[in-house]
């Protein structure tokens, strides 16, 4: 997704969710000419709120990963990079 768009959607996650804590959220580069990215976001969230945050990347036709406490949305026709376990 472009950077505009990540933006965009990250706004309308956070008015999804607003009693969640965010740690922390980044945008990485998913190709080496740095057009299309992802989005990172370190938040925890109870299965209603992931549901949300769910159907609200799927109405952008986006792709979301959940991995403890970590969210990974990106574009479906462009490959993620792997999510980074840090302990």
């Amino acid at each position: 997704m472009r950077r505009r768009e990540a933006v965009r959607l990250f706004r309308e996650i956070g008015k999804c969710i607003p009693g969640a804590f965010i740690s922390s959220v980044s945008l990485t580069p998913s190709n080496r000419f740095k057009k299309e990215f992802e989005l990172r976001i370190n938040v925890s969230l109870d299965d209603k709120s992931l549901k949300n945050v769910q159907s609200l990347v799927e109405k952008h036709r986006m792709i979301l990963k959940e991995d403890k406490g970590s969210l990974l949305i990106y574009a479906s026709e462009t490959k993620p990079i792997e999510m980074e376990i840090i302990a």
